[in-house]
C-alpha cells in the first residue's frame, strides 16, 4: 500500500496547492499575480464562443492594452472581474463588449484592466467549478487524509492474528 499513500499524499499537497493558488491567492490578494499569471473560471457566457462557461481561463498583468484584446477588469470597485474584448480606445478610456452581447460596455479606465487573456483549459475549469464546492472540497480532502494516515500496518496485523 506504501504507492497509493504516496499518490494520495501527492494528489492532496497538489490539491491544496491549487485550491491556495487559483482560489484563495486572488480573493486575499487582489493584485497579486504569481508567475505572472493569474487564473479564474468564468460564470457567464458573454464572451461565447471564444470563453465558454466554466472555462478555466488564464490572464497575464497588462503590459499593452490594443484593440481586439480579451481583457479582465473591475467595474467600479466591485470584487466580480469581468473578461470581455476591447472594442475601442480612446486615449485612457477603454470600450470592451462581450463577444455574445449585443452592446457595448460602459467606458472603463485604463487602470482599471487587470490582465490580459492568454488561453483556457475547458475541462480544468469544470473540475475546479465541482472540487471548490465546498462539500465536494471536504469530501475529498477528507477521503484522501483517510488514506493518508489510515493505519494499514495495525490493520495488517490485526487482520493476520485474527486468521
Amino acid at each position: 500500500m506504501g504507492i497509493v499513500r504516496k499518490i494520495c499524499f501527492g494528489v492532496f499537497v497538489l490539491l491544496i496547492l491549487a485550491y491556495i493558488f487559483i482560489i484563495v491567492s486572488p480573493r486575499i490578494f487582489p493584485g497579486f499575480y504569481p508567475f505572472g499569471i493569474k487564473t479564474a473560471v468564468v460564470l457567464t457566457g458573454s464572451m461565447s464562443p471564444t470563453v465558454e462557461i466554466n472555462d478555466f481561463v488564464i490572464v497575464k498583468k497588462p503590459d499593452d492594452v490594443k484593440v481586439d484584446d480579451i481583457v479582465s477588469y473591475n467595474e467600479d470597485g466591485n470584487s466580480m472581474e469581468v473578461l470581455h474584448r476591447v472594442v475601442e480606445i480612446d486615449g485612457d478610456t477603454v470600450v470592451t463588449k462581450g463577444d455574445a452581447n449585443n452592446t457595448n460596455d460602459k467606458p472603463i479606465k485604463l487602470s482599471q484592466i487587470t490582465g490580459v487573456y492568454v488561453g483556457k483549459a475547458r475541462v480544468l475549469g469544470n473540475v475546479l467549478s465541482f472540487i471548490t464546492q465546498p462539500i465536494a472540497f471536504s469530501v475529498i480532502v477528507v477521503v484522501l487524509f483517510v488514506v493518508l494516515f489510515a493505519p494499514y500496518k495495525k490493520f495488517k496485523k490485526q487482520k493476520g492474528q485474527g486468521a
